[in-house]
């Protein structure tokens, strides 16, 4: 059935990127650090590599390099803004590109291009459409160890992500919650709530970048990490609502970007690119969030 190995891994992984994403967004929204999350999926790119060079597969240690590239990133950035006085932003703007570049010239000194294992076209847009699981014709054959060796390693990266990322944020959620979200604690912040802050943000940015780059790419990454937070924020009073409504928004965007693509090429026989109609249907949400939150008179505004 194409419906169980092609469109199933597909959905799978989109849905694990998808609220991996929601849950590093969220801890950056409420700070004002939103774009660290953006920069991120570019940055993920050399550890990736490298964790994969290393290994020869997208597993374990391709996650523990794409988690390296991003504490380097983050702390990076941390230390480049008390170094400056350019305005907010300016090291992010800086040092994402080079992260992102010397990313780029790993893939051509390492020959990894050459061989379509990892390319740059799939890393800006993603490569959903290639997701394939032999092993699975029926629905009984998802419960078979044997069939999850054929999974596209882009679904599992995804699956593990979102377990790891969720089990991390959810033990954490007491403390998380209190110092984000309730401004009555924000004056909390010690030197070691921070840094445990901020070592959840890296680890949780890691795994989604991870999950994003392999699958969605950098165009989609971009939208995730951003879009169903916001869209969120609208509604939610509480860490775990916005992890809700971020994930639902993100699930509407999946469902409607599957949509429009059976129907493009219903109609017009045209396969449109995944990663570019849900880039753009996570804006759309995230626009009319406002907009239906003030309807029904629960509107909240940013942080």
């Amino acid at each position: 059935m194409l419906l169980l190995s092609q469109d199933l891994p597909l959905l799978i992984t989109l849905l694990c990127a998808a609220v991996t994403s929601v849950l590093a967004g969220s801890l950056l929204l409420p700070r004002g650090q939103i774009m660290i999350s953006e920069a991120a999926s570019h940055a993920v790119l050399p550890g990736l590599i490298l964790g994969f060079v290393f290994s020869g597969q997208h597993g374990l240690t391709a996650l523990l390099g794409s988690a390296l590239a991003i504490g380097l990133f983050v702390g990076g950035v941390g230390w480049f803004r008390t170094r400056h006085s350019l305005g907010a932003g300016v090291e992010i703007a800086a040092l994402f590109p080079l992260f992102f570049g010397v990313g780029i010239l790993l893939l051509s000194v390492t020959g990894l291009e050459d061989t379509g294992t990892i390319d740059v076209d799939h890393i800006l847009f993603g490569s959903l459409e290639l997701l394939i699981w032999f092993e699975i014709g029926q629905w009984g054959d998802i419960l078979r160890p044997r069939a999850w060796t054929s999974a596209p390693p882009q679904m599992v990266t995804a699956m593990v992500s979102l377990a790891v990322s969720l089990t991390l944020l959810v033990l954490a959620y007491p403390f998380l919650n209190r110092v984000l979200i309730d401004r009555h604690h924000a004056g909390l912040f010690t030197p070691v709530s921070t840094a445990c802050v901020r070592l959840l943000e890296t680890i949780a940015i890691a795994l989604a970048a991870a999950a994003c780059l392999r699958s969605a790419g950098v165009v989609v990454a971009v939208a995730l990490f951003s879009g169903p937070v916001i869209a969120a924020w609208s509604f939610a009073r509480s860490l775990w609502q916005v992890w809700l409504f971020g994930t639902l928004v993100a699930v509407l965007g999946v469902v409607l970007t599957y949509a429009v693509s059976m129907l493009t090429l219903a109609v017009f026989e045209i396969e449109a690119r995944l990663s570019g109609v849900l880039a753009l249907w996570l804006v759309v949400l995230a626009l009319l969030a406002p907009l239906v939150a003030r309807t029904f008179g629960s509107n909240r505004p940013l942080p």
